[in-house]
């Protein structure tokens, strides 16, 4: 296979053997991906697979996650499969991260034949793709991936073969790798003892392209279920009939993690009090995007960010939570037009705009703009501005007093200059 070159991304892999990370020292060494281990088996959870994934997304790594598989059957595979997308749940799903989710293939403890190998894999990758909505990669050894069959060879290689100079071996499945996993025992600040290192075949705008996954904005709360819509409704507490002045929004678990829908500075991140602008709100994180509109995020058991702090697009901001006047977990998101006074707050419409619609212009680089009621202009009536003019003009016989407002045609056009010809004598 190939060999590396200069250029190409650095990244690691980790799992709770690294312990606790420093994931902003991390990121100093120079690494800008990183494979985080979820689940092995039909049953087991790394118990720092959701610790990690949010302390690399906050460092703002690129972010993958894999399974350790030891299946030996189909269904199990399969079983597998479904326990490793569940897991997932707890981070807001595979589509959260931006790298795709991995299968970890790399020995044989069932003594299977290759057919049997690929049968299981197979199994795997196809449910976890069903269950995901994304194809996965495979990881595995130099010496085991000869296992694997060219049925395989549409899936992105992560090979392990830990050398500077001697490359992964050519194989049935892969002539190339994406991913090299070149050492087990690199140093990176922030990670107490050795962590593996690995290569991306490229950039990191090769990455981000390889694997970018932009949220199609014109379903902005995929992943969320909408349990309340912008605008009149009765409130779930009070009963009272009330504007809503954004949406409710629910993920799943009830402290699920919650990512910022769009970019831009912490202006608020803590408990709203009276006369805030988020009385009642509970704990409520309020971002400030380029165009200066404010996107509310509320209710939340917790802020994760910092008042001045800038975020990304999908990083975490906080923990679902039901603080404040709440029926229950849910997140109550609102984009208000100002930040000042009390961060744009007013008590009806004028003050906010639909969250859904902002969203989707917003990604569309359309303008967001208030609409306005369209007048339909009455052509038989003149405007004020031309009264004087038009009664002139229809005196001395140029027009006939018809449709003043109407589009005139070349050959109405012709009829006045005729007449004004005749007027001056030419």
């Amino acid at each position: 296979m190939q060999t590396r070159k200069p250029g190409n991304v650095q990244g690691i892999d980790v799992s709770r053997y690294q312990g606790t990370i420093d994931w902003a020292k991390a990121k100093t060494s120079g690494i800008t991906f990183v494979f985080i281990k979820a689940t092995e088996g039909q049953t087991y959870t790394d118990r720092n697979f959701v610790s990690n994934v949010k302390g690399a997304l906050s460092a703002g790594l690129l972010v993958g996650t894999y399974h350790f598989l030891r299946a030996t059957i189909a269904d199990v595979a399969k079983a597998e499969a479904a326990h490793y997308a569940k897991s997932l749940e707890a981070i807001g799903g595979a589509k959260a991260l931006q790298l795709p989710p991995v299968m970890d293939y790399e020995n044989n403890p069932g003594n299977l034949s290759k057919a049997q190998i690929n049968i299981v894999a197979k199994a795997f990758l196809t449910e976890l793709e069903r269950l995901t909505g994304i194809k996965p990669i495979i990881y595995t050894g130099n010496s085991f991936a000869a296992n694997f069959d060219t049925g395989l060879s549409g899936y992105d290689l992560w090979v392990a073969r830990y050398s500077n100079t001697r490359v992964p071996d050519d194989q049935s499945a892969w002539k190339t790798w994406t991913v090299w996993q070149y050492s087990d025992s690199g140093k990176v600040p922030g990670i107490a003892g050795n962590v593996d290192l690995n290569e991306y075949n490229g950039s990191l705008a090769d990455l981000k392209k390889r694997y970018g996954r932009e949220r199609d904005m014109s379903i902005p709360f995929e992943g969320y279920r909408l349990t309340s819509p912008f605008g009149m409704r009765k409130h779930p507490v009070s009963g009272v009939n009330k504007f809503h002045r954004g949406v409710d929004l629910v993920v799943i678990p009830a402290d699920g993690p919650i990512y910022a829908f769009v970019a831009g500075e912490v202006i608020h991140a803590k408990l709203g009090v009276s006369g805030s602008g988020f009385g009642n709100y509970g704990v409520t994180v309020a971002i400030k995007d380029d165009k200066g509109y404010l996107h509310v995020y509320a209710h939340l058991s917790a802020a994760g960010v910092k008042v001045g702090q800038q975020v990304k697009r999908g990083q975490l901001i906080g923990k679902q939570g039901s603080t404040g006047i709440s029926s229950g977990a849910h997140l109550h998101y609102e984009v208000r037009k100002a930040c000042t006074p009390q961060f744009g707050y007013t008590a009806t419409e004028a003050g906010v705009v639909e969250p859904t619609q902002y969203l989707i212009n917003y990604f569309g680089q359309k303008p967001v703009k208030e609409e306005k009621p369209v007048t339909v202009r009455d052509i038989n009536v003149p405007s004020e501005w031309a009264e004087a003019a038009w009664a002139e003009v229809t005196a001395i016989g140029f027009f006939d007093g018809k449709r003043p407002g109407a589009v005139i045609t070349r050959e109405e056009i012709a009829v006045v200059l005729s007449r004004l010809l005749k007027n001056i004598g030419v």
